[in-house]
């Protein structure tokens, strides 16, 4: 019962990454894990470290804690320009996507504004003859996208701005339940509110409602292109950024291997303390 199973030694290797046994060659044993977690392909191995959420896997084993003993590639001139060349080529193609991505969805916007405006043209009439139609569409559809997105972002922001203030000063509020909006001021329950239903005491002037609605509204609609740029802006940035260290990494793991061990484990226990921990039984799963 409690004899242990002695390992064959003429068993094949199996990466415990990606669980294959081809290339053989490409074997390395980085650190102290034993029996059918010894062996990782390096291929397999680096792209884990370049890919770890936590950025721990970059120098650590995730396994037994061990920390890997990692060694410059030489210099080399053409090396190094060929991994900025492939640095260069995957950034490129991410904007590419994300730009394509947005591309797309303009379009389709672009065909539904046209779709909707085929019969009365109403946005058709307020661009000049000499530009196309798709080109009519497009700016359109480009414009209402910004001032889509840049509407909800103002919108979001002040609405949490007027909850917060009014949260603050409703106390000291001559009229507690009254709800002033941008637009206008509506009083909820007129209680101990002046009679002319009007937060501000001024009169129920509904004449020039309608215009102010419509300046208020294209205000908004310019302010939010404005907002909808920037915040489009900060989105490909932060994207872009998180893209970046991603493939930066991704080079670095190329650029600082892991020793391969294989064969010299008696080297790996001999190391200091603090560069592994050690492991009293490591169980080989069956």
């Amino acid at each position: 019962m409690g004899e242990q199973i002695p390992l064959r030694l003429n068993s094949a290797k199996t990466c415990r990454i990606c669980f294959d046994t081809d290339n053989p060659n490409d074997f390395i044993s980085p650190c102290l894990c034993k029996g059918g977690s010894a062996y990782v392909h390096r291929k397999c191995l680096d792209d884990w470290r370049s890919v770890n959420k936590n950025g721990r896997a970059f120098n650590y084993c995730d396994v037994c804690q061990f920390e890997y003993v990692i060694e410059p590639v030489v210099d080399d001139p053409s090396s190094d320009k060929h991994r900025l060349l492939v640095f260069r080529l995957l950034v490129t193609r991410d904007i590419t996507l994300i730009v394509l991505l947005f591309q797309l969805i303009i379009v389709g916007m672009t065909f539904l504004l046209q779709a909707a405006d085929k019969k009365s043209n109403t946005i058709k009439d307020l661009y000049p003859n000499s530009m196309s139609s798709f080109g009519i569409y497009y700016l359109s559809s480009l414009i209402l996208f910004f001032a889509f997105l840049g509407l909800l972002g103002l919108i979001g922001f002040c609405c949490g701005w007027m909850n917060d203030n009014h949260n603050t000063n409703r106390r000291s509020d001559t009229c507690p339940n009254c709800a002033c909006y941008p637009y206008n001021c509506i009083c909820l329950d007129c209680h101990g509110c002046d009679g002319d239903n009007n937060c501000s005491g001024g009169g129920g002037d509904g004449g020039g409602a309608a215009i102010v609605v419509i300046v208020i509204i294209l205000i908004f609609a310019a302010i939010g292109i404005v907002v909808g740029v920037i915040l489009t802006a900060m989105l490909v940035s932060k994207i872009m950024k998180r893209h970046t260290n991603k493939l930066w990494l991704r080079q670095e793991a190329k650029k600082y291997v892991v020793t391969d061990f294989q064969g010299r484990m008696h080297e790996l226990e001999s190391m200091p303390a603090q560069r592994r921990i050690e492991v009293s039984t490591i169980h080989v799963q069956k």
